[in-house]
């Protein structure tokens, strides 16, 4: 067991020219601009006022003695800025589209005239930030919601930009579901960071992301490197997803996407796998509302995700099974065969060549060739009394082995979450996001024995946090977050009854073992015909991940003419508790070559450590070395 306890505690002074310190650690932008007439000349004390257009929620400041206004800490979405001044036309610039960890820049000339008139102007899209010198990479609500998912895993759409690639790694094996590894601009897969909200999402044993969000809850979310803001730490790369939040209208979708076998074609040489995709789900969100009781619009708004797989996919794999009768201890079928080389005989084992087995403590042949059940091993008793080893199904000449594994695996994910916006008017907003989600599957891991040599694999993520934003006057804002993310990842497999765990009599392993790890032992049998034969439990049984991490932060933003300054501060704390240990209960390996390759080396008098035969050193338990179990 490993258990390590981090802290870290990151304190931010910045002092810059136009460059702001995101609140909400990046997960909101910002709008800012200069004010002037049609002469060219800056306007001061200009009103401005900044409007959310799906929830009516504006935030309010004045320009500056130079013109300038500064307006952080906005949710990604569609914005108005209205400007009004004395002795001019008041000046609307309206569809301006901010995403995350944008400062969008809005420069707003204003014309002489009553203010009663309006000049209205339609936002553009800017090809190039000119306030940011971070190299990134936004991926937009209407890419999110509209671009094709295969698994509708948002990590996918990492690669639509330039500098991201998908490599290998044990990102893959050991967190499942969740995408492999994926370098972004040359960086190291483990050199990613995520934030969900503006709170850590990062599963800090391999830097995946903890939480996969669904595709339906998703606002937007931003990829940066390099020279990004000295908010952002502990990696190399941001991936920053914002979440998204209710309108003032009620909007919902339901959905669901389904695939089958029965719509797959047919191939003449091999038969169709089992396949029941189910994918299916629903996002609503809008004003809270009770009629007659409260009325909830331009203020309090939710929203609910939910998202259910259900997928049971065939998997068909060969293996090779020794005959039933020779499980029984009956090798009979082998009597035209010499003895091996070390007993006296002419037999010398290869790949197509079995040997008569003989007794490791006589070195003389077996009467009749068959073993009796009275020498059989403690392992043999155990394996062959709960059916590990299967029987050969398939003798055909198309067959890839005598057995052919044909079952079902099912894979099952259950996601949700929850948010709830909160404006309190001159008191700031806050939002409170929940997501939890369930994540399972069974695989195949080299065992033949169905179910004890299935692996499982259990995922259970949960994040939430709470955000605070408030304007302290009209030239500083501040955002206090907080917010709680548990990693627990479990790689096990189908538990064996304690009976047989008892029975086995093992010395020198784990007690008390929890079903995920309380497992058979895994063994092989080397042979003509069974080089591929594998039974038991999986090898690599089990591996455990626990990780919960809590964290605080604040950051205040103050504007100061054509400056901005920024203070913050990040603490987090986590704990990490992962157990990489595995094959708990052992893994044998039986050769028919065991007596001619080791005769020398053997302990028992007579020099002999083997029968000669995988499957009988199997059933009367000596190899290698003699000795018996």
């Amino acid at each position: 067991m490993i258990s390590r306890v981090h802290k870290s505690l990151v304190c931010l002074l910045v002092l810059a020219s136009a460059v702001a310190l995101y609140g909400q650690g990046g997960a909101v932008g910002t709008i800012l601009g200069t004010v002037s007439d049609s002469q060219g000349a800056v306007v001061a004390a200009a009103d401005v006022e900044v409007t959310n257009t799906a929830t009516n929620i504006s935030k309010k400041t004045q320009t500056s003695d130079t013109g300038d206004f500064t307006v952080p800490s906005l949710n990604p979405g569609s914005y108005r800025v209205t400007v009004q001044a004395k002795g001019f036309q008041k000046s609307v610039v309206d569809n301006i589209s901010l995403v995350v960890a944008q400062q969008a820049r809005v420069n707003v000339t204003m014309k002489p005239g009553a203010t009663s008139e309006v000049v209205e102007v339609q936002g553009s899209a800017v090809a190039l930030d000119t306030d940011s010198s971070s190299v990134s990479q936004i991926v937009t609500q209407k890419q999110v919601e509209q671009l094709p998912l295969n698994g509708r895993n948002f990590l996918s759409l990492l690669f639509i930009g330039a500098g991201a690639v998908e490599t290998t790694g044990e990102q893959g094996q050991m967190r499942q579901g969740t995408g492999n590894a994926i370098s972004i601009n040359g960086g190291r897969p483990t050199s990613n960071n995520y934030t969900l909200d503006g709170l850590v999402n990062t599963d800090t044993a391999l830097n995946t992301p903890a939480v996969i969000l669904s595709q339906d809850a998703i606002q937007e979310f931003k990829v940066q490197s390099e020279t990004y803001s000295a908010e952002y730490g502990f990696s190399a790369n941001q991936v920053n997803i914002v979440s998204k939040s209710g309108t003032n209208e009620l909007h919902g979708t339901a959905f669901e996407f389904f695939r089958n076998d029965a719509l797959d074609a047919t191939s003449p040489f091999q038969p169709k796998a089992v396949l029941r995709q189910n994918q299916f789900g629903f996002v609503v969100g809008g004003p809270v509302y009770i009629p007659k009781v409260y009325d909830g619009r331009n203020k309090t708004f939710f929203l609910v995700n939910y998202e259910g797989w259900r997928i049971r996919r065939g998997s068909n794999q060969f293996f090779n099974a020794p005959p039933p009768a020779w499980l029984q201890g009956d090798f009979s079928s082998l009597s035209g065969l010499a003895l091996p080389v070390a007993a006296g005989g002419t037999c010398v084992p290869s790949p197509t060549n079995f040997c008569r087995p003989v007794d490791p403590l006589t070195g003389a042949a077996f009467t009749g060739d068959t073993i009796s059940s009275a020498r059989f091993s403690r392992l043999a008793q155990v394996s062959l009394g709960a059916n590990l080893i299967p029987s050969p199904n398939c003798l055909s000449a198309d067959c890839l082995g005598n057995f052919r594994l044909n079952t079902t695996l099912p894979n099952t994910v259950n996601q949700q979450t929850y948010r709830v916006d909160q404006s309190f008017s001159r008191l700031g907003s806050v939002f409170f996001r929940y997501t939890t989600s369930d994540y399972s599957n069974q695989n195949i891991n080299g065992s033949d024995s169905v179910p004890f040599g299935l692996g499982t694999f259990v995922q259970k993520p949960q994040s939430w946090g709470i955000s605070h934003t408030i304007s302290l006057g009209s030239r500083n804002v501040n955002n206090f977050r907080f917010g709680h993310l548990t990693s627990v990842i479990n790689q096990g497999g189908v538990p064996a009854p304690t009976s047989d765990v008892t029975a086995l009599q093992m010395a020198g392993v784990f007690q008390n073992l929890p079903d995920a790890v309380r497992l058979y032992p895994n063994f092989n049998f080397d042979g003509p015909g069974l080089t591929t034969s594998q039974s038991g439990s999986q090898t690599n049984d089990a591996t455990t991940s626990d990780i919960r991490t809590w964290e605080f932060a604040d950051s205040l933003t103050m504007i100061r003419g054509k400056h901005t300054f920024g203070a913050g501060m990040d603490y987090r704390n986590w704990v990490q508790k992962r157990n990489l240990s595995a094959d708990f209960l052992g893994s044998f390996g039986f050769q028919n070559g065991t007596i001619t390759q080791n005769g020398n080396g053997c302990t028992n008098a007579n020099g002999l450590c083997g029968t000669g035969n995988s499957v009988a050193d199997f059933l009367v338990g000596y190899y290698n070395n003699g000795s018996t179990f």
